[in-house]
């Protein structure tokens, strides 16, 4: 999937520089489930449901590649992982508290 968006960014389109950085089908809602907190990966894969762990590794490392979040590893015993998001993912705040807020007004399957 990350290849396709990268080739959107080619076409030197500010929207497909966008979808390359937060599209895909979990990206988006990692983001919003950071935007509260910063959460660990158990959290987060609890608040995500149905993805699977591989592809919540996946998709926080692209994520971090893309410096849209952070990941703080604590020196601890057990050792300790939370992901947060960075300034730059802090500015996607306004479009992801507006994705959510359609998705209210206008709920799944409505006809």
């Amino acid at each position: 999937m990350r290849k396709t968006f990268e080739q959107m960014a080619l076409s030197n389109c500010a929207t497909a520089n966008t979808l390359a950085l937060i599209g895909g089908k979990w990206k988006i809602l990692i983001l919003y489930h950071l935007l509260n907190r910063p959460l660990r990966f158990n959290e987060l894969e609890c608040k995500l449901g149905t993805i699977t762990s591989h592809t919540l590794s996946k998709e926080l490392k692209e994520l971090q590649e893309d410096k849209l979040v952070n990941k703080e590893i604590f020196a601890v015993i057990p050792p300790k992982t939370v992901y947060s998001l960075t300034k730059k993912g802090y500015e996607l705040e306004a479009i992801l508290k507006e994705i959510h807020n359609f998705g209210k007004k206008y709920p799944k399957l409505d006809k």
